[in-house]
């Protein structure tokens, strides 16, 4: 999944940098930096994970003739996170906590339709998504008992964002600028798959609320610090081989701090 997360950054950039050779970009930018959030997943009254993640992320965008804006976005974040919950064996059922590694992917692309109002900007956007989320449980196999227990989930999501950013400048040099980000997230398809079983026909919902502050310190070159929260609501998948992946939810709270070129 790590190459499939470059071989999708290199499609959109084989994407993008033909409409800027036909002379229909009016600007660019691209920005990139480091990530640090807290990840947070529950199954209804049987187990949850948590833990902090850290990584980075990059995106590039194109200001079209007016109005168009369109961006591609890709991040990873990794780390180790505590799973709190159980197991069941022939002799019942006992309590587990232990830690185990997690990565999460993000691509996205994006259209947005920018109105002005003065120094006042508003854009409504959507577009796709992909995420993909990998967590090795086989790390909690540290007792006797447990051998063979363990496996590897990974999750994978698509759906269609539908948001809208607000931006301000909050300086009298317009350098500072304030935005304000809100978006829903249709998850239109998904899958699970444990240990080769993939469990379809997920279906969900989610929501993101993130907030950013913008300093130019030149005419190309800006720093951009980001606060971010995520929510995923996800449905049960279909039963295949007796198995099913139940209903979860997840959250999750992040931090960005990016140099705009």
């Amino acid at each position: 999944m790590k190459n499939s997360f470059s071989a999708m950054m290199a499609a959109g950039m084989l994407v993008l940098v033909p409409a800027a050779g036909a002379g229909l970009v009016e600007g660019w930018d691209f920005e990139l930096g480091p990530e640090v959030g807290h990840f947070q997943y529950r199954e209804s009254h049987f187990m949850r994970e948590y833990g902090m993640q850290y990584g980075g992320y990059l995106a590039l965008g194109l200001r079209l003739v007016q109005p168009w804006h369109f961006q591609f976005f890709g991040s990873y974040v990794g780390g180790d996170i505590t799973y709190d919950g159980g197991y069941c064996a022939i002799w019942g059922c006992r309590p587990l906590k232990g830690d185990s590694s997690n990565f999460i992917i993000n691509i996205r692309g994006l259209a947005g339709y920018r109105l002005t109002a003065g120094k006042f900007r508003i854009m409504p956007y959507s577009g796709f998504g992909y995420r993909y989320l990998d967590n090795d449980l086989r790390d909690l196999e540290t007792r006797w008992y447990l051998l063979g227990m363990g496996y590897l989930r990974q999750q994978t999501y698509l759906y269609l964002p539908l948001g809208c950013e607000l931006a301000l400048p909050v300086s009298r040099d317009g350098r500072w600028e304030l935005g304000l980000r809100g978006e829903f997230d249709w998850m239109f398809y998904g899958f699970h798959v444990a240990d080769g079983i993939r469990l379809d026909n997920q279906s969900g919902w989610g929501f993101r609320l993130a907030s950013f502050l913008l300093r130019e310190l030149d005419d190309n070159l800006a720093i951009k610090l980001e606060l971010s929260a995520e929510y995923w609501k996800i449905g049960e998948s279909d039963i295949n081989r007796g198995f099913l992946e139940p209903a979860n939810a997840s959250n999750y709270y992040s931090c960005r701090l990016g140099l705009v070129f």
